[in-house]
């Protein structure tokens, strides 16, 4: 009967120990505790989705930017031939500005 009472004794004392190490390291209160847990989760998820959302709408800004730098530095090279071909051939009779008497 002793070797029963002391075990029960013993297995009290840890669980009452492992339960003043939560409360110091967690709070008092388990529904509290779990609340927090939670919350804290939550947070976290919000913070991680507007970091990708943000991470997205950079890449997508760099994406258009170097694209319309391309676009323009083409449209650029291509007003250049033109040019340089304008100036070697003579101007087709259409695109020779009108004359007063000329309709």
């Amino acid at each position: 009967m002793a070797m029963d009472f002391d075990a029960q004794l013993i297995e009290s004392v840890e669980v009452r120990r492992n339960r003043l190490t939560s409360a110091l390291l967690f709070g008092a209160n388990p529904t509290e505790r779990r609340w927090k847990e939670r919350s804290r989760i939550l947070v976290y998820g919000v913070a991680t989705a507007a970091l990708a959302c943000a991470l997205c709408v950079a890449i997508s800004f760099v994406v258009m930017v170097i694209t319309n730098w391309q676009d323009e530095r083409a449209e650029r090279e291509q007003q250049q031939q033109r040019q340089q071909q304008g100036q070697s051939m003579p101007a087709p009779a259409s695109a020779l500005p009108p004359f007063p008497g000329r309709s």
